[in-house]
């Protein structure tokens, strides 16, 4: 018995010794991985101008322009995807980091597609994150915190990002030797205070940064690497700077900016980031769907996208599941309170843009069918077999194929005691366009072509006057309105926009 009590013991004392060294190991491979990581850190802030002149740095104005490809948006999907897809964008861009002050600034100005001019400043300073829509005169927060915004605005370019990284030793990591564009890289990584991880690639030979790459969830797209690119360095007083940057998405291009000057501590005024006065204020849209009766069997679901469902006598019906499979989720728990026990037959969705397709998977895992336009069809299948491996959503769980049917001109659903008209329209939005109407409630449901805004100027583009065009054209009695982005509103409203539109140009 004291033999075996000895020998017990023995292999304990192994076990605690085994466990010491293998500790001491996994503790000097961490080291060996961040000490190598830091001198791969070290050398690119060498390259860049050296650690005194970042830190000597106050603030970064960057004047750019260029283009915008969104494979999300514009007339077509480019499926199969491209690495230049077709740009729909063509953006003029002013941003400024105080790095002293910690704030951001960054305004762009463009025509999105569809004909709506857009003039937006995003903003962030101390504990306040806002965006000024200068076109419709209204000031709007987001539900993402001014800390998180910030964090990700500083890592845009390479001399905040840097030093970003320098600041944070601990979670510097070596993940080895790559290849960009034909070169050998060494490539680290390191953990921002947001919980973002970001890996840098550095030139082997220059030592300055090429490459950013993050790990991304997207809705429709699946687990893909947002990348952003430096190239044409130059000297900006005693440090060296990228004049050419270039974002991707999942190594499509997604945007492509030249810069055409940089400047170093202008030191600007407190009022550059501060509201402006007399603009309305936005409210912050919580992502939770919110169910409103509308009338008998009709409700609307109001969020940051807008749905509606019709309770049918043995199905229900909905139009729309943009925004995230999560917050399709939550509306899909939503409706089945309203209507237990009936399944949701049918999911309406408008068109193909990326944004107005993100929650369609949540409706595919529960055997929904998608009812779209034949090129919205083909993004479906996509998303569909889309992996979704660092965020696994219902589809994951429950991997399932699309039930897809396409329709041309007009559909009905009426079971006599319920009616909605669907109608495909091209718009200089999209090239195929669904809306729907309730003749019984006299009711338009639209995406996109009309945004009613809570407060300020209701904003318009070509896209605007063709919806008023075509409800004209269909003959289609409308009292009231439900768009995907805003609030509920009236031909009234469609009519404000109208005279805005006219006024703008």
């Amino acid at each position: 018995m004291k033999l075996i009590y000895q020998l017990a013991v023995a292999l304990v004392l192994i076990s605690f010794a085994s466990g010491i060294s293998n500790s001491q190991q996994k503790k000097s491979a961490i080291e060996e991985s961040s000490f190598r990581a830091r001198e791969v850190l070290m050398a690119g802030i060498k390259a860049i101008g050296g650690l005194e002149a970042l830190q000597k740095i106050a603030d970064v104005t960057r004047e750019l322009s260029g283009t915008r490809a969104d494979e999300g948006q514009g007339m077509v999907p480019v499926l199969p995807r491209v690495v230049n897809p077709p740009a729909t964008n063509h953006p003029k861009i002013k941003s400024l980091r105080d790095v002293r002050g910690q704030r951001t600034f960054d305004e762009t100005e463009d025509v999105i597609f569809g004909g709506q001019p857009i003039k937006v400043r995003q903003i962030t300073s101390g504990t306040t994150a806002f965006s000024v829509f200068e076109v419709t005169k209204n000031l709007r927060f987001p539900v993402a915190s001014a800390s998180a915004l910030r964090a990700g605005r500083f890592r845009r370019y390479p001399e905040t990002l840097i030093l970003v990284a320098w600041n944070r030793p601990e979670t510097l990591r070596w993940q080895g030797v790559g290849d960009f564009d034909g070169r050998a890289q060494n490539v680290i990584s390191f953990a921002d205070v947001d919980g973002t991880e970001v890996a840098l690639y550095f030139d082997s030979t220059t030592g300055l940064l090429t490459k950013t790459e993050v790990l991304s969830d997207d809705q429709v797209l699946g687990d893909i690497i947002l990348g952003t690119s430096y190239s044409d360095w130059r000297p900006v007083e005693k440090l060296t700077l990228p004049f050419h940057i270039t974002d991707r998405v999942g190594g499509a291009v997604q945007q492509d900016l030249q810069t055409s000057s940089i400047t170093l501590n202008t030191h600007p005024p407190d009022s550059l980031f501060a509201m402006p006065e007399g603009y309305a204020k936005i409210d912050p849209v919580q992502p939770t769907p919110t169910v409103k009766k509308l009338a008998d069997d009709v409700y609307a679901i109001l969020g940051p996208y807008n749905s509606v469902f019709v309770v049918f006598k043995d199905y229900v019906l909905v139009l729309e599941a943009g925004l995230s499979n999560r917050y399709a989720q939550a509306s899909i728990a939503e409706i089945k309170k309203v209507a237990p026990g009936k399944p949701i037959r049918y999911l309406v969705s408008t068109h193909f843009h990326f944004d107005h397709l993100s929650g369609v998977r949540s409706y595919i895992a529960k055997g929904t069918t998608i009812v779209t336009t034949p090129t919205a069809k083909t993004v479906i299948e996509y998303a569909s077999g889309a992996s979704h491996a660092l965020r696994p959503d219902a589809l994951s769980l429950n991997p399932k194929a699309p039930i897809v049917e396409t329709m041309k001109d007009k559909r009905v659903f009426d079971d006599g005691a319920h009616r909605v008209e669907l109608y495909q329209i091209s718009s200089p939005h999209v090239g195929e366009m669904i809306i729907a109407y309730l003749p019984n409630e006299k009711l338009l449901f639209e995406a996109d072509m009309l945004d009613i805004h809570e407060a300020g100027v209701q904003p318009a583009g070509n896209d605007t006057v063709d919806l008023a065009k075509q409800v004209k054209k269909l003959g289609l009695n409308v009292e009231r309105i439900i768009p995907v982005h805003g609030r509920m509103g009236t031909m009234a409203d469609l009519e404000q926009a109208l005279a805005n539109w006219s006024a703008y140009k």
